[in-house]
């Protein structure tokens, strides 16, 4: 699989899965575009003078590969767009954007502030929606591009502590959801991935004896799948030790209430049966389960649906 004369932006790029993502796609053959942000966010951007951030740079050079890099703040949205048009007339076009950008800064809902839970949701989502808004006109016009989401198992389960990053991780789930369908008559792809490798970011959330098994290897090769030309879309993969699976929220088996037991006892005595029910029903759209729900009560007040 090569990336031959495609352009690959990523946030997020000087460390971790974004700089991996970043060599993975270099190794073959893609113009990668790098933007992080500095420890200090008021740095004027322009100036690099992030270690990470050159350093990322200079190993795809020495893999003979080509690369641009900006130091910026996904927050900023003025300077996304910037940044954007920047990489555009520098090579272009863009085929391939990785919202890899994020923070972590697990918290008790006691003490979590509102300027906290707005970073959060600032730096994951909207960074997210400000990078994908940047390239989307561009991408339709040449009627082309793949674009990622980077999720969280917290966010898809739940963990203790986790609520903002929770909260803002699973909002992109549903961004994916519902824009991939405005992409399709474009050939824009949008997904997420769901990844989990030894990363500073997870190095004291994972115990010594299975860090060796959360390389890199299995989560490159679900990014280059997702970013490739033969990817699929509205999907949501989960990766990890070697593992990649396939999720969807899914609906069980309902419990139709009629018009004369409908009330809360009747959910209460019947929640084991709800709660445990199956087969599950998959649905394609949420008017796919809105006609689902419609279909269920149609005959009880004689109403035919084709």
């Amino acid at each position: 699989m090569r990336f031959d004369d495609q352009v690959a932006v990523i946030t997020g790029a000087g460390t971790g899965l974004g700089r991996a993502y970043a060599l993975a796609l270099a190794e073959r053959g893609a113009k990668v575009a790098l933007i992080d942000t500095s420890v200090s966010i008021s740095e004027k951007r322009g100036r690099i003078d992030s270690p990470n951030l050159l350093s990322c740079h200079k190993a795809i050079e020495e893999l003979g590969a080509t690369a641009c890099m900006f130091q910026l703040d996904v927050r900023d949205n003025q300077g996304v767009k910037c940044v954007i048009d920047e990489i555009v007339e520098l090579w272009g076009h863009i085929d391939i954007l990785i919202n890899n950008a994020g923070v972590h800064r697990s918290c008790t809902f006691d003490n979590l502030t509102v300027e906290m839970w707005q970073e959060q949701l600032d730096v994951d989502l909207n960074g997210s929606f400000y990078m994908t808004k940047a390239v989307w006109s561009q991408m339709k016009h040449q009627g082309y591009g793949r674009v990622m989401m980077s999720c969280g198992v917290s966010a898809l389960y739940g963990d203790m502590y986790e609520t903002s990053y929770s909260a803002s991780k699973m909002a992109l789930i549903g961004l994916v959801n519902s824009l991939h369908m405005e992409g399709a008559e474009h050939d824009i792809k949008v997904n997420s991935l769901t990844p989990h490798a030894l990363t500073s970011m997870t190095k004291d959330r994972l115990a010594s004896s299975v860090k060796p098994l959360f390389s890199t290897s299995s989560i490159t090769a679900a990014m280059l799948f997702l970013c490739s030309p033969g990817a699929p879309s509205g999907q949501h993969l989960l990766t990890a030790a070697g593992s990649v699976s396939h999720g969807q929220f899914t609906e069980f088996k309902p419990m139709y209430l009629d018009s004369d037991s409908c009330k809360p006892e009747a959910l209460l005595s019947g929640w084991e049966q709800l709660h445990h029910a199956q087969p599950v029903n998959l649905h394609n759209s949420g008017e796919d389960q809105v006609l689902a729900w419609a279909r269920r009560g149609a005959s009880e007040h004689h109403i035919s649906i084709e």
